[in-house]
């Protein structure tokens, strides 16, 4: 084998790979390495004295290792020091010198910049390693990872975070941080790249089903959606702040991320449907039917990571058009025009509010500058996301514990979103906003219904619809009845409009809690209360908890009481003595009480 290497390599390279190659203690290999941990600087930095001691310990490198065995160390470095003397390549004040150097006290850390971006290129180029020309600017990187070793400061030292940032002009990687607490001392866990590990996604995804459905024409902007109680799958979706807003328009919904709306839209779109686009924009993980999904589907039931939602988000953000993301600047790339480009922007303008973010960071937005921004919080408070764009660059922010356990700051708004509008702010901060699609149009709608309005309509104001794509009905809550003008609301936002239908009801039923429904109690509602109605009951309800009696409500009211964590028998009777009975499980999450299901 020598004799083969020495007719194929010259003796400078056959140098090269032996110093490259050779262990330094531990698992220590190659003379850089060996450098960078014992001396904190590059090999071709190092002094005389830290030469000799390098050269010395490829003799022994268990035996001469100046961290375990100092004195062993030195005197062989000394030997060597001595030998480069006797050959003429130390002068003997040189040697006297290297002999005064003092050995290292302390092992340095290896450079971990772009450490995980590293690690990740690697895992997709496996084989020998080579030198890559990859998509990584490391003036964005070096922000990248300040700012987020910055923002740590405001999380326990096990909450880390993680993100990224695309550039959308040609869907390349540019900055890659898989876990800001990377770093040789910490735990194990610092060395997880949390961006590539599957998480749920919270609200984060329910943008896709909005553009689903804006794209089939059959929602706008100003669309009216209710934000009621109502049952999905079996799931009771309550929103972040406990409380129905009733008649909502789909921009509010979107834009303040209600549960309840997000699963009617769904429904709308179909779920199929809206499947179909979220895999077209690179969620590859969302590999079961919507039927397995359900309404879940936008609420957190779901899996993806960090690295599948910035190519998702990308794609809206360029507009519809979805490239895989690019990590090498030399390989190919193909493109897919997954939705138009009126919808994509309808999106982004609903989700240029400010509501979400804290009066710090609205300030840090400036009165020109726009942003789009979508945040998530998974169930238990185990994953915060933020999601935010401008035409520039797309950034995706994760926060949570590597294991997985919950944390009650990990709320996407308060967790994630300042971090991600501040990268943003930073590394895009001169990002104008896209320009009007051609077939965008303001179109003038009654404020109640959203929809084109008729001389019944008393206040107007303007929307944004498709062109050939929006369907434009004219308002039908406003109508002539008996002679007057007089508001038509559609069954599901008006009381009164139930009352009716209630009465029909043959028997009595409890249709809130929902029969085997499991209710999420968060960890700061103090009140601790869930909603309880009937249908189909005569004068009043009386309601009874576990066989003990807990109060009365009037047939057409909700009532609220508290009802503490585990599995509980709900009952009501009302006057007729007509009785019905649910089952329900209630959890408080970061309790120990060995919850077996996700809620919603």
């Amino acid at each position: 084998m020598a004799m083969k290497i020495e007719r194929e390599l010259s003796k400078q390279k056959i140098l090269e790979c032996y110093l490259n190659l050779a262990p330094f203690g531990g698992n220590i290999r190659g003379v850089q390495a060996a450098s960078l941990i014992y001396f904190g600087k590059s090999a071709s930095q190092i002094s005389p004295g830290e030469a000799c001691l390098l050269i010395g310990m490829l003799k022994g490198p268990t035996l001469y290792r100046p961290d375990t065995r100092p004195s062993a160390a030195k005197r062989r470095r000394d030997e060597i020091i001595n030998l480069m003397e006797r050959k003429k390549v130390f002068t003997h004040d040189e040697a006297k010198r290297a002999k005064l150097e003092e050995l290292p006290r302390r092992k340095f850390e290896l450079p971990s910049r772009a450490w995980h971006f590293s690690e990740l290129i690697l895992s997709q180029n496996p084989g020998t390693p080579k030198k890559f020309n990859t998509s990584l600017n490391l003036e964005l990187q070096t922000k990248l990872e300040a700012i987020l070793r910055q923002s740590l400061n405001n999380f326990p030292s096990n909450i880390t975070l993680a993100a990224g940032i695309v550039e959308n002009k040609t869907a390349s990687l540019v900055a890659w941080v898989g876990n800001a607490r990377f770093n040789y001392n910490a735990d194990s866990a610092s060395w997880v790249d949390c961006g590539r590990a599957p998480r749920s996604p919270g609200s984060t995804l329910k943008p896709f089903a909005y553009l689903s459905a804006i794209e089939q024409g059959i929602l706008s902007p100003s669309s009216l959606l209710a934000d009621t109680s109502m049952a999905f799958s079996g799931r009771a979706p309550r929103n972040f702040d406990l409380q129905y807003h009733g008649a909502v328009t789909a921009r509010a919904a979107l834009s303040e991320s209600l549960n309840a709306p997000a699963a009617r839209v769904l429904r709308a779109a179909g779920s199929d449907n809206v499947l179909a686009l979220m895999r077209s924009a690179g969620l590859s993980h969302l590999s079961q039917s919507a039927y397995y999904y359900g309404d879940s589907l936008i609420l957190g039931g779901c899996d993806i990571t960090l690295l599948e939602e910035l190519e998702a988000f990308t794609s809206i953000a360029s507009l519809g058009i979805h490239r895989q993301i690019k990590f090498l600047q030399d390989s190919a790339q193909t493109s897919e025009r997954i939705a138009s480009e009126s919808g994509c922007w309808l999106v982004s303008d609903i989700l240029t509010h400010k509501g979400e973010l804290s009066l710090f960071a609205r300030g840090t937005l400036g009165r020109q500058w726009r942003v789009a921004l979508k945040t998530g919080t998974s169930y238990g408070l185990r994953d915060a996301w933020a999601a935010a764009w401008t035409p520039d660059y797309t950034v995706v922010v994760w926060a949570g514990n590597p294991d997985g356990t919950y944390w009650e700051g990990l709320v996407g708004a308060r967790a994630a979103a300042p971090v991600a509008v501040k990268i943003l702010r930073v590394v895009s901060p001169k990002s104008t906003w896209y320009d009007k699609p051609d077939d965008l149009f303001l179109q003038e709608i009654c404020s109640l219904s959203g929809k084109p309005p008729t001389a019944l309509c008393p206040v107007k104001k303007y929307e944004w619809f498709i062109k050939g794509v929006t369907k434009t009905l004219p308002c039908d809550m406003h109508v002539i009845k008996s002679g007057q003008s007089v508001v038509n609301m559609p069954a599901e936002f008006s009381p009164s409009n139930n009352k009716n239908i209630i009465k029909k009801h043959a028997d009595l039923s409890i249709i809130s809690p929902i029969p085997g429904a499991s209710y999420y109690i968060a960890p700061f509602d103090i009140e601790r209360k869930i909603p309880m109605k009937a249908e189909g009951a005569k004068k009043r309800v009386w309601w009874y908890l576990d066989g003990k009696y807990i109060g009365t409500s009037l047939p057409d009211s909700t009532f609220f009481h508290d009802v503490p964590d585990g599995e509980h028998i709900i009952s009501a009777a009302d006057s007729e003595g007509r009785s019905a009975v649910v089952n329900v499980k209630v959890f408080t999450p970061g309790k120990n009480n060995n919850q077996s299901e996700k809620l919603f």
